[in-house]
């Protein structure tokens, strides 16, 4: 991506920052920026056996995507920004559990969900993987979420018309298995406050 187009995607992502109400789990350090929501959707089982209901107080994810680009920026391969990706995931996922730990609102909230391309591997971080409904907004969604793959990979568009496989999934985990596999590895490293 050249910096032009990169600089213009901060001043946006700027804006829509200040336009949502996504808050930064840690800004700058952190690939997770999150949202606190009522569920609509579905009914979802976690690998856990919880069940998320539409109406339960949950953490909506919303990956950082500039955040990403501008850790990608000059990758070229693939396989490198895979594992770069895991490991942002594997560095934000305890930061994400102390965070979510701290709300005032932290008995009620049933889960984290989110929706991407990028699930491959999801299930060995703890997270269900699902279909989503292909709504209006959800084919939208993919649409804007290729555009964004399309900026960050070096191929562009062509890597998006290449991969068939990349198809929008909905990413779930019960907050109790968040704190399970990450909140003592936050409190350990002291992350958690």
């Amino acid at each position: 991506m050249n910096a032009g187009i990169l600089s213009l995607w901060g001043v946006w992502d700027a804006i829509y920052q200040r336009c949502t109400r996504l808050q930064y789990v840690d800004k700058g350090k952190n690939i997770f920026r999150i949202v606190q929501l009522r569920y609509r959707g579905e009914v979802l089982t976690t690998a856990d056996g919880q069940l998320i209901r539409p109406g339960d107080r949950i953490i909506k994810l919303h990956i950082h995507n500039y955040y990403l680009a501008t850790r990608f920026q000059g990758i070229t391969s693939d396989t490198r920004m895979g594992l770069l990706l895991r490991q942002y995931i594997l560095i934000s996922l305890p930061q994400l559990a102390a965070y979510v730990a701290s709300l005032p609102q932290a008995e009620q909230i049933k889960g984290i969900v989110g929706t991407t391309m990028l699930a491959k591997g999801a299930e060995q971080l703890g997270f269900s993987v699902s279909e989503v409904p292909m709504t209006l907004f959800f084919r939208y969604k993919s649409w804007y979420l290729k555009l964004m793959l399309s900026l960050i990979h070096p191929d562009g568009f062509k890597r998006v018309r290449n991969q068939p496989e990349l198809v929008l999934k909905r990413v779930y985990m019960s907050k109790d298995e968040l704190f399970r596999r990450y909140l003592p590895q936050a409190v350990e490293s002291g992350n958690h406050e």
